[in-house]
Parts: C-alpha cells; sequence; structure tokens
C-alpha cells in the first residue's frame, strides 16, 4: 500500500503539466514598448519547476538533476549517495558482528557518521537541485550584447564605458 502511494506521487511529480514548464519572456520588449500586444512575436523559453526540482530530489537521488537536464550530475549524486547507503549497512552489520565493547562503539559511531553524511548529502543535492531550476534558462553565452529580434525587426541597444586612466611618472 505505501508503495502504491509512493508510485502515485512519483508519478505526479515526473509529469508535471507543460505549461507549468513553459512561460513566456518578454525581455527587451518590454523594456522600449511595455507589454506586448496580441499580435507581437513573444519568445517562450522552457523553465523547470525549482520546487518540483528540489521535491524529486528528495525523493530518490539524482532525480532533480535529471529533471533539470544535468546527467552527468545526476550520475554522480546517484553514486555518491549509494555509496554512503552502502557503507552505512556495512557499517550496521560490524556492529552486530563486533566481539568487544570498545569495537562496538567505533562501528557505531561509524554508522552514525555515515548517516549523518548522507543527511547532508541529500540536502545538498536538494539545494543544488533548486538552484539549477532557477538557472535554467540563464544565458551562458559570451556575447555580452544586448540584441533582440522583436516583431522581426533588429534592435540593438548598447552601452558603452570610458574610463579615465591617470598615470604618475617620477
Amino acid at each position: 500500500m505505501v508503495f502504491a502511494v509512493f508510485i502515485i506521487f512519483f508519478m505526479i511529480f515526473i509529469f508535471e503539466s507543460a505549461s507549468a514548464t513553459e512561460k513566456p519572456s518578454y525581455g527587451f520588449a518590454t523594456l522600449l514598448k511595455g507589454a506586448p500586444a496580441e499580435n507581437d512575436s513573444v519568445v517562450v523559453k522552457k523553465t523547470k519547476s525549482p520546487t518540483g526540482a528540489m521535491i524529486r530530489s528528495m525523493i530518490f537521488p539524482g532525480l532533480g538533476q535529471w529533471y533539470n537536464e544535468k546527467k552527468l550530475k545526476a550520475l554522480l549524486v546517484l553514486g555518491v549517495e549509494s555509496g554512503i547507503v552502502i557503507n552505512s549497512i556495512v557499517q550496521n552489520q560490524w556492529v552486530q558482528e563486533s566481539v568487544t565493547d570498545l569495537e562496538r562503539e567505533y562501528y557505531i559511531n561509524n554508522r552514525n557518521l555515515s548517516n549523518w553524511t548522507l543527511v547532508v548529502a541529500i540536502l545538498v543535492s536538494m539545494l543544488d537541485a533548486y538552484v539549477d531550476a532557477h538557472l535554467f534558462d540563464f544565458d551562458e553565452s559570451t556575447d555580452l550584447s544586448a540584441y533582440q529580434v522583436i516583431d522581426n525587426k533588429n534592435i540593438l541597444a548598447s552601452q558603452s564605458y570610458n574610463f579615465v586612466t591617470f598615470t604618475v611618472h617620477f
């Protein structure tokens, strides 16, 4: 029963509606002439839900990163969190097999440290998925000019800075 509920919630988060992932971006057009009219061309940017990415990352290791289309990072998170869980299980087995109290305390401390490390790793991966979803549509190009096509017309805006340099010669 619990597994069925988990699967239902998992499917809800995986198959969010497309309307929540695509938002119109007005960009430079809004600055120049206000909100676009119905016949204006509007650029639609694909965005990701930060909360959805964070919850996915909490449910399954690396799923939030996979949702943000960071496949390598998702596999890395899955590997790290799986390794921590395996270490915790092994430490717990060694606690059961320990003979002396000192040995038992050593393995208990290592197991607890592993569990806390897992909690931190999950929180960091959730934060990473959340931030990556916010920055999903961030323009990473090296072109710093403010150039955008609006209504099939080219508009170019530029800003230049002039710095005066003073040199002193002795």
